[in-house]
């Protein structure tokens, strides 16, 4: 790796951007610069300017943002089409959303139940755990998001959003 990525990656996560490093890490320099839609480090030696700093924090933040607008919207989506499945005739389309919550919602109970009571034998250890990480990350939380609604931390990171903004106004103002 070379030395100024290193420095950049330091310089990231010392200024509580972990993920923005991760992200560098995993996808390379170009891929995020992409994303966020700004030239990380300019100078090329990785040092970064509070300025520079600020615009990464910003992007970081909109970039989030949009992703958790996309979520939304494909939940969104999913009720829209459950809505039209109420109007059906066919008993079964109109219910099947609440069969099919109901039987992972009794699946993952069942198994919640089983690998916290019942021995594991040590090969299957790992599996089980990458099935419960998958079932309390992923389906629980699937369900709760559509029957209702995002999470708390979606009006947080928008507050926090029109803050940053509103100090780089305030910033651009008095220069």
């Amino acid at each position: 790796m070379p030395p100024f990525l290193l420095t950049l990656l330091g310089s990231l996560v010392s200024n509580n951007l972990p993920q923005v490093a991760q992200a560098v890490v995993n996808k390379g320099l170009g891929y995020v610069e992409d994303k966020l839609g700004i030239k990380i480090d300019p100078t090329g030696d990785g040092m970064l300017t509070p300025d520079q700093i600020t615009q990464i924090r910003l992007a970081a933040i909109k970039h989030e943002e949009f992703q958790v607008e996309q979520d939304n919207k494909n939940t969104a989506d999913a009720r829209d089409m459950q809505k039209v499945a109420l109007q059906q005739a066919d008993v079964f389309s109109k219910r099947f959303i609440y069969y099919l919550a109901a039987f992972w919602c009794i699946a993952s109970t069942a198994y919640i139940y089983m690998i916290t009571f019942y021995a594991i034998p040590p090969a299957s250890v790992r599996y089980s755990d990458t099935i419960l990480g998958f079932l309390l990350g992923t389906v629980i939380s699937l369900i709760l998001n559509f029957f209702f609604g995002s999470s708390k931390s979606s009006e947080v990171k928008s507050e926090q959003l029109m803050q940053v903004q509103q100090a780089i106004a305030q910033s651009n103002g008095s220069k």
